[in-house]
């Protein structure tokens, strides 16, 4: 039996990663950075619903993120990053959707991204379409994180301090994210010998375990996987109909029987997603969990 894990030091209340310290013109942003490439399916996806009208059509898809470099992120000082990863039911949403809570934690002195991902309409109405849809935008997140840590040195970025924040299809991505990082079948790695792999993995308004789609042949759970920290709607989940009982639990099993960490915060019955910005309502329940798994308390 492995020694038990050391209790760590719990963050102070104000300070450097728990509070602002930069105004907003003190804070670096890099917009629409492009990232990968990929074929359009057919002509009908897009990346962004700000972009949508001139994506539809094309036979290529130019992915895109946004970064915000805080001042106390430096060659010599590199900092943690925090991927912001949105929702929208792999049909809808963008980057811009979560800037403002990422701009939250680069305030605190963290580097922040906010990605695009490729969006697939009517994918729910065809399991198939459904798991091809998702697939393609947990790939294209992937790509992402991998991105920021090759060019690490440019964006003053900690490669071995990442977490990822994903909201309904953003919080499944981050979860996907966590347990299948550099292994998701059918998925192809625009950084070879870079790993996508995160030290900590958050998520609200998602589970792993989906009415209607069999997922058993995509997930593999294991002890190295990254912890995760999953706040969901207790007892019932308002928009995707999920159940404490019936997906939350099962979800943190898996992972836990595997050897691996999941903590579960309820949200309100009949919530969908909850603000996880820095300092807000869920701080509390965020600021240990990025305390331990992106050790804050050692730099």
């Amino acid at each position: 039996m492995p020694p038990p894990r050391p209790t760590p030091l719990p963050p102070p209340e104000t300070g450097m990663y728990v509070s602002p310290q930069y105004a907003d013109a003190q804070i670096t942003p890099s917009l629409n950075v492009v990232y990968s490439r990929r074929p359009n399916e057919g002509g009908i996806q897009y990346t962004s619903n700000l972009t949508k009208a001139s994506e539809i059509g094309t036979s290529e898809l130019v992915l895109k993120l946004d970064v915000a470099v805080p001042p106390n992120a430096t060659a010599g000082t590199p900092q943690p990053l925090v991927i912001w990863i949105h929702g929208g039911s792999f049909v809808g949403g963008s980057k811009e959707d979560h800037r403002e809570d990422a701009m939250t934690y680069a305030r605190a002195g963290y580097v922040a991204a906010t990605i695009n991902y490729r969006l697939t309409p009517d994918n729910e109405a065809n399991p198939a379409i459904r798991v091809r849809a998702i697939q393609q935008a947990t790939e294209d997140a992937m790509n992402a994180i991998r991105y920021l840590r090759a060019n690490a040195a440019t964006y003053h970025i900690d490669p071995n301090r990442v977490a990822t924040i994903g909201t309904s299809a953003g919080g499944g991505i981050s979860l996907i994210n966590a347990i299948e990082a550099d292994t998701l079948a059918g998925s192809v790695s625009d950084f070879p010998g870079v790993s996508a792999h995160v030290q900590g993995a958050i998520a609200t308004g998602a589970t792993l375990v989906e009415a209607g789609i069999d997922t058993s042949s995509l997930f593999h759970f294991d002890a190295t996987d990254s912890p995760v920290l999953m706040f969901n709607a207790n007892p019932t989940d308002s928009n995707t109909g999920a159940t404490w009982n019936d997906n939350v639990l099962p979800t943190q099993k898996a992972i836990t029987d595997a050897g691996g960490r999941c903590t579960v915060v309820a949200q309100p019955d009949m919530t969908h997603t909850v603000n996880l910005a820095l300092g807000g309502r869920w701080w509390p329940q965020l600021k240990p969990f990025l305390w331990e798994t992106l050790k804050l308390g050692s730099k």
